[in-house]
């Protein structure tokens, strides 16, 4: 065969694949026109716009745009992508929610175009936010609303009823996935506190049964301070129809070195919620800040420096949650404050909060953290270290407990020309109950460092402490010897004795009465015998009757000074003044003022002294001074101030 013959014969052996391949230019360009005039971006908005009128009656769905993406990035992907979704109602009882979604793509299957399946199975959507416009108020609000008028509240049917079999069918090409990014939660109620969820991912895991999983990670008791790294929580969701309808969820994550778990169980056959919680070693801080959000404790607590352990089990109506009960158990609180834990305790109901009796076993509980706690820091300046308490503490209702046990290392504070001492109280015994609005305190058995008590003191206060009684029974009282050192410049202070009762209103006494036995008191070198006193409060005063069987008064005391200003020679024997029978009447104003009257006491044989007198709440003297040695009588005018006092004899002369 010449040359010219075998071109020919592959020129007619090209024809056909030529054919073959302008026929598929042809169909290409055919499909291509085709395809863009049937997705184009206004005939797929206007499908959408017809699909999602469809939705529900009461939903309001638009968007700004729609279009089909044919790739992402340099990688291929076939779907839909909307952007600027909206979803809104207004019904009361959804909560009055808006969605809003920055933009969702619908990946398209090729063979679902072809076929009678769908051609979407998943929906993924980037930014997403929910908002809940309503309340719980608003709803409640309807429904009565609703039962006034004699009308059922309007419950939304289904808008196309399926046979099994029909939903089997439509279950087969039913949408199985959903993936957010990013997914939050506002309530309109509570702005300042959102709720996001990332990774937010649902499946259906079966559509005859329905069973559908939801995963998402969030962040829970989040501290802006810290971070996010160290707040991780994960949340899983499962619905499932067999064998009942239920919705599964478990909440777990960490805080720092803590971790909690939640686990709830609902089902929508009765509407019963089956709710257990376990939370290990959780900052109270964060958990506190998550209850005075929705106000269910105080906005005074302040648990710094606090963990909190604990289970806990609630079974009730989801509508009726506030009325559920709910257990606790192992509930135990630990770090700065102290521990303090419960075996156990039961709760009628959280609104009102209702519980049965519950105990508490507090172990060396900080009195200034709990102070701190209760964000109550100020303390008396008499006192030092508040100490700890240790025991138990019994709670009835909210109006009835009762604590029991120990009170270690308390310590007042004593102080004389500027130096300062602590008197330290190892152990106070006794107990404190309130009773409606009234708290008893009873105090014991008390072990002051180096000194002794014996007795007991009761105080009855409102719940305030407001309006305080006092009353004690004391037998025996003395301070550690340096207290004693302190308060009498070197002396000493002998055993006390007291039977008081005072009422303070704001502060403030309203009344103060009793009587008080001491039986020796040595102070810069002034010594008195046993002494006692009666004591009353009239018209804003302390008014005080004092007696002592006896007063000695050394030369180089503080006292000797003035004293030798007033009285004979004679009567200082061997360098000391010797007084027997000391009595009068004292007045003190709160404003520091003093007043004395008739005070007198008896010298030698036959001598006597009498004086009368007052000084301000500046410090400046007047009064009077008489001594009669025999039948000798000598007058004297009091002046100057408390520091530097002044004597001046009225006559100059003595009179007989």
């Amino acid at each position: 065969m010449d040359r010219r013959s075998r071109s020919d014969k592959y020129l007619i052996s090209e024809q056909p694949g030529m054919k073959i391949l302008l026929t598929g230019l042809i169909l290409a360009f055919l499909i291509g026109y085709t395809t863009s005039s049937l997705l184009s971006p206004q005939r797929i908005k206007s499908q959408l716009e017809k699909a999602a009128s469809h939705i529900h009656k009461d939903i309001k769905v638009s968007f700004d745009s729609a279009e089909l993406s044919l790739a992402n990035g340099i990688l291929p992907r076939f779907s839909v992508v909307i952007k600027q979704v909206r979803m809104e109602s207004d019904q009361a009882c959804w909560m009055s929610p808006v969605l809003e979604i920055d933009e969702m793509r619908l990946p398209l299957s090729l063979w679902g175009l072809i076929s009678k399946e769908s051609p979407v199975k998943t929906i993924n959507a980037d930014n997403v936010v929910l908002t809940l416009r309503g309340t719980v108020e608003a709803c409640e609000k309807e429904k009565q609303q609703a039962n006034e008028n004699n009308h059922r509240p309007k419950e939304s049917a289904p808008l196309v009823k399926l046979s099994p079999l029909e939903q089997a069918e439509k279950y087969r090409n039913d949408i199985s996935g959903l993936n957010i990014s990013s997914f939050k939660i506002i309530s309109a109620q509570y702005p300042q506190y959102p709720s996001e969820f990332l990774s937010f991912k649902a499946q259906v895991k079966s559509f005859e049964p329905r069973v559908v999983e939801v995963h998402a990670k969030t962040n829970f008791l989040k501290d802006e301070t810290v971070g996010d790294y160290l707040s991780h929580a994960n949340l899983f969701l499962e619905y499932k129809e067999m064998p009942e309808q239920s919705l599964q969820a478990h909440f777990f994550g960490n805080w720092r070195e803590g971790h909690y778990s939640v686990i709830a169980h609902y089902s929508l056959l009765d509407h019963m919620l089956n709710v257990e919680t376990d939370v290990k070693h959780i900052p109270l801080s964060q958990v506190l800040q998550v209850l005075q959000k929705y106000d269910m404790v105080s906005k005074d607590l302040n648990g710094k420096q606090v963990w909190i352990s604990a289970k806990a089990r609630m079974r009730g109506e989801a509508e009726k949650l506030k009325s559920a009960p709910f257990e606790v158990k192992d509930l135990r609180l630990e770090g700065d404050l102290g521990e303090m834990s419960v075996e156990n305790a039961s709760f009628t109901s959280v609104d009102p909060l209702r519980y049965k009796p519950f105990l508490i076993d507090i172990k060396n509980m900080r009195i200034d953290k709990l102070l701190a706690f209760i964000n109550r820091p100020e303390k008396a300046r008499f006192f030092g270290d508040l100490g700890s308490f240790t025991g138990q503490a019994e709670f009835v209702s909210e109006k009835d407990m009762r604590m029991v046990g120990e009170h270690q290392g308390l310590q007042f504070i004593f102080s004389n020309k500027s130096r300062r001492e602590n008197q330290f109280v190892d152990r106070i015994a006794g107990e404190i109950s309130l009773k409606g609005d009234t708290w008893n305190i009873a105090v014991n058995r008390a072990e002051p460092r180096g000194g002794s008590f014996i007795g007991n003191i009761k105080v009855k206060a409102d719940r305030d402490f407001k309006d305080v009684q006092l009353n004690s029974n004391i037998d025996e009282v003395t301070l550690a010897p340096v207290i004693q050192s302190l308060m009498t410049n070197g002396g000493e202070i002998g055993v006390l004795s007291l039977n008081a009762e005072a009422r303070l209103i704001q502060g403030k006494a309203s009344f103060v009465k009793g009587t008080a036995q001491l039986n020796t008191l040595d102070v810069e070198g002034m010594t008195f015998g046993k002494s006692k006193a009666k004591f009353d409060l009239q018209h804003g005063e302390i008014v005080m009757n004092a007696q002592a069987q006896s007063l000695n008064v050394e030369d180089d005391s503080a006292g000797a000074e003035v004293l030798k200003s007033v009285t004979p020679n004679s009567w200082w024997v061997d360098q000391i003044l010797s007084l027997k029978d000391l009595r009068g009447d004292v007045r003190l104003k709160s404003n520091q003022s003093l007043q004395w009257t008739g005070l007198e006491a008896k010298a030698g044989k036959d001598g006597k002294i009498t004086t009368s007198g007052s000084w301000d709440e500046f410090g400046m003297l007047k009064g009077n001074v008489q001594t009669k040695d025999g039948k000798v009588t000598r007058k004297f005018q009091i002046k100057g101030n408390r520091d530097i006092p002044t004597f001046t004899e009225e006559s100059g002369k003595a009179t007989k």
